[in-house]
């Protein structure tokens, strides 16, 4: 046994007591509510970054699913032009080839007249 436990406590030892232990049930209550507040900021940090996971993996196999759908589209045309290559006539390459370097030279055109009036200074009146 302790010599403390023999001890008999008088009154002023006992208020001086009840007091430190008032105190120091305040500071574990005011410990307890600031780890209680960032116990709950954690939490709301944790729940936004789970959401932003979970739509940034949307986001991601939608992209995907869109690849696969253009690379499908892709080889589908690129067997077609080998069929048609294989079994086309000289003339017809001839007027497939005017009609491809037509289209560049339109688009070409289009997108420098396009971009020449965007890039004229506006005046101010």
């Amino acid at each position: 046994m302790s010599r403390r436990a023999n001890r008999t406590p008088n009154e002023a030892d006992g208020a001086a007591g009840q007091s430190e232990a008032f105190e120091l049930e305040q500071q574990n209550n005011r410990h307890l509510d600031s780890l209680a507040a960032k116990v709950s900021a954690l939490h709301s940090v944790s729940v936004n970054i789970h959401d932003d996971v979970n739509d940034q993996n949307r986001l991601l196999d939608g992209t995907a699913e869109t690849f696969n759908r253009f690379g499908n589209m892709f080889d589908r045309t690129r067997l077609k032009l080998t069929h048609t290559l294989a079994t086309a006539n000289s003339r017809f390459l001839c007027y497939l080839t005017l009609i491809l370097v037509l289209g560049v030279v339109s688009l070409y055109y289009i997108a420098v007249n396009l971009l020449s009036k965007d890039a004229e200074p506006t005046e101010l009146t």
